[in-house]
């Protein structure tokens, strides 16, 4: 009977767990339309990522909220387009103790991390959480400790809707695929000119 209890409580606790499912972080939500938030957004700065051509970002004002320091917002450029796809956020605290409070109260609203993405040296040290709905979207959420060089330290979180991203990533793909006169693949190797990929 002790083991059946036992059973049943990590079965509900489990069960709690699998449906939490955020979507909201610093007052913004993912999936809503820009302009809900152009009210803390530095409307210049709005650029297209050259990394990630099928999103549009636009940095947040300077401390929006209280605790964070900086942030960004991507959104939709292609198919959903002005969709929030991605959010990431740079708190004012910079400190271990800020961190590790802060990763304690993640574990506990979210459960143990699904992924590790820090360095064996801790120069960077990153927790990835990952969360599905029963529409089949997906969310994923990085907590983040790194310091530089200089040792300049900084405490930062991302969340994305991973499955907003990738249907606008194979929009872009089917895009470009449809280009007039666009080159697969890298330039082969008899087209370079080496003196210019290496520093002189």
């Amino acid at each position: 009977m002790k083991y059946l209890m036992l059973f049943l409580w990590l079965f509900m606790a489990s069960s709690v767990q699998a449906q939490v499912f955020p979507t909201s972080l610093g007052g913004i939500v993912l999936g809503e339309d820009i302009s809900t938030i152009h009210d803390i957004c530095s409307m210049h700065t709005e650029i297209p990522l050259s990394q990630e051509r099928h999103l549009m970002e636009i940095q947040l004002m300077p401390g929006h909220a209280p605790g964070i320091r900086s942030g960004s917002v991507a959104y939709a450029n292609c198919n959903e387009i002005g969709r929030i796809v991605r959010i990431k956020l740079k708190f004012d605290d910079d400190s271990r103790q800020f961190f590790d409070n802060l990763l304690a109260r993640y574990r506990e609203r979210f459960g143990k991390p699904l992924e590790w993405r820090g360095d064996p040296f801790q120069t960077v040290m990153s927790w990835k959480w990952s969360f599905h709905d029963n529409r089949g979207e997906q969310v994923n959420l990085e907590l983040t400790h790194s310091r530089d060089d200089n040792s300049k330290t900084e405490n930062s979180v991302k969340m994305t809707l991973r499955s907003l991203w990738l249907r606008e990533d194979a929009c872009q793909d089917a895009k470009s695929a449809s280009a007039p006169g666009r080159a697969d693949g890298p330039t082969p190797a008899h087209m370079l000119d080496y003196r210019l990929l290496i520093p002189q």
